[in-house]
C-alpha cells in the first residue's frame, strides 16, 4: 500500500502534535525529537568476490529531546519529582512518553518512547523579547512507531 495522493489535504503539523508523559498531557513544549539507530557489522570471509557474507544484528540505540517554555520544564520537572519516593529527585524517575499526530480524516500516528529518564538539560537566556526556553535530553531505551519497532523485540515484554 503506497502513500495517499493529498489534493488541498492537510498534512500534519506542529497543531497535529499531542504528547503524554505518564499519562498526563502537557501543552508548553516547542520541540520535541527523537531518533534510534541500528548499528550493525558486516561479516566477511573467504572468497574471490570479497563481497560481505552476511551483517550482525546490530546495536539498537535510542534518544530525544524535548524544548519547552521556562515554566513548561519546571512543571514537568515537579511532576516527574513527584514520582520519585523522595518527592525531589526527578533525574531517576523512568516514564514513556506518547506523541500522537492527529488530523481529520486521516489516520493517527503514534510514537511511544519507553523508559525514558532526563539525561541532560540545557538552558541558555539572553536579552531579547522572547520567552525564556529549556531544552531537556533524554534517554530512552526504544521507541515504537504505530506499535512497530526498527529492531527484532519478539522477546520484549511490552
Amino acid at each position: 500500500m503506497s502513500d495517499a495522493i493529498r489534493v488541498n489535504g492537510n498534512q500534519y503539523d506542529w497543531g497535529s502534535i499531542k504528547v503524554k508523559i505518564l499519562g498526563e498531557e502537557f501543552y508548553g513544549f516547542t520541540a520535541v525529537s527523537h531518533s534510534q539507530k541500528r548499528e550493525r557489522a558486516k561479516a566477511y570471509g573467504f572468497g574471490k568476490h570479497r563481497a560481505p557474507r552476511g551483517r550482525t544484528r546490530g546495536r539498537y540505540s535510542a534518544e530525544g529531546k524535548m524544548t519547552g517554555w521556562k515554566s513548561s520544564v519546571e512543571a514537568l520537572r515537579a511532576f516527574l519529582a513527584s514520582q520519585s519516593p523522595d518527592g525531589t529527585n526527578y533525574g531517576d524517575v523512568e516514564f514513556d512518553i506518547v506523541i500522537q499526530y492527529i488530523e481529520p480524516d486521516e489516520t493517527p500516528i503514534t510514537e511511544e518512547l519507553f523508559q525514558c529518564v532526563v539525561a541532560s538539560e540545557d538552558a541558555s537566556h539572553e536579552e531579547n523579547t522572547d520567552p525564556l526556553k529549556e531544552e531537556i535530553g533524554l534517554d530512552v531505551m526504544y521507541i515504537k512507531k504505530n506499535g512497530r519497532t526498527l529492531f527484532d523485540n519478539s522477546d520484549k515484554t511490552r
